[in-house]
Parts: C-alpha cells; structure tokens; sequence
C-alpha cells in the first residue's frame, strides 16, 4: 500500500508541476472545473432538456438526479470514513522543506481528499448520458476525464482520489440506468403515453 500511495504522489505532482501552463490555468479554472460541481450539472441538464428534448425532463430528470444524489452520497460516506488528507496536507512537510511545489489554482483544501467528489460528479454525468446519448459516449467520457485531470491539475487530488471517484459515478449511474431501463418494462409504464 505504501509503494502505491508514494506512486499516487509522484504521478500528482508530475500532472501538478510539468502539465503547468497558463493557458490550461485559464481552461481550468473558468470552464472545466464548473462541470464537477453538481449543482451547475445538474442546471445544464434542465436547461439542455427544456430546450432540446421537454419530455426527457419527466422522463429522465428524476432519475439522472437520483443517480447523482446517490453517487454524492456515496462519495460522502467515503470521505468520512477513509478520511485522507488533500495534496496540501499530505505533502506539507516537503512543501515546507522546499522538496516539492503544488501548483494551486482556486481555494486551498486540506482535509478529506479520498474520493475525488467533483469526478465522481462528472462521470454519473457522462456515463447517464452515454447510456442516453451513445454515438456521444467519447465527447461525454473525454469532458468527464478533463474533470479528472483539472483536480490534479488544480492541487486539489491524488490521482488515486480522482479513478476512484470516477469509477463511483460511472457505476453508480450505469446501475441507475439499468434500474430504469427495468422499471420501464412494468405494465405501469407501458399505460402512459411516451414511457421512455
């Protein structure tokens, strides 16, 4: 465990320090952390099916938001419990030192690292809408993976909290799809008009 985790902080603070460039410091910081937080996601969504598609805001909506409110709170109960300090924290001593530098972009976190909340955010996102949307599964995953990569980026997560994360809501969200691809093959849906 000990190999992995001196990995985990060397591939952090290589994404961290040798990726560092002000235009991904803007790209970062201004677009692609915004699509981690659940409640921008969730607010897009809306907006995305009101405009293009109305009848998925009934027949998609609660689901998606269920999907994400379950995955949150797995990545809450997860937190609590495995309680892994942040880059910050966890590299304090050689910061001090003057053995290593984290590139911080946006606020400083220092507690509660492991899993990455803003990925597992993006990927219940991108992996409900690959199921929704299949022939946009790369476009989906790819924004996903830049979620990812920008929490490294920003100083903010080990790599190991942001696969984690990821892997959290990509099965938490198939397993809601799934769930609803069954329920809507009950005599119940199949009465209503527009089921799916």
């Amino acid at each position: 465990m000990e190999y992995l985790l001196a990995l985990d902080r060397k591939a952090f603070l290589w994404i961290n320090n040798e990726w560092s460039t002000p235009p991904l410091d803007f790209f970062c910081s201004y677009f692609i952390t915004w699509l981690g937080n659940a409640g921008v996601v969730i607010a897009l969504v809306i907006i995305f099916f009101a405009v293009k598609k109305p009848a998925y805001l009934r027949q998609h909506l609660p689901w998606f938001v269920a999907a994400m409110l379950v995955a949150g709170l797995c990545v809450f109960a997860l937190k609590k419990m495995i309680a892994r300090p942040r880059p910050l924290s966890d590299l304090a001593p050689l910061i001090e030192g003057g053995k290593v530098y984290v590139h911080v972009l946006g606020q400083e976190l220092w507690y509660r690292s492991f899993p990455s909340g803003d990925t597992q955010t993006a990927f219940t996102a991108a992996t409900y809408f690959s199921c929704l949307f299949p022939r946009w599964v790369l476009f989906f995953l790819c924004l996903a993976t830049a979620v990812g990569l920008s929490r490294i980026y920003m100083g903010a997560h080990f790599p190991l909290d942001v696969v984690a994360g990821g892997l959290i809501g990509a099965a938490i969200a198939f397993g809601t799809w799934g769930v609803r691809q069954k329920a809507y093959d009950l005599p119940f849906f199949h009465k209503r008009k527009g089921g799916r």
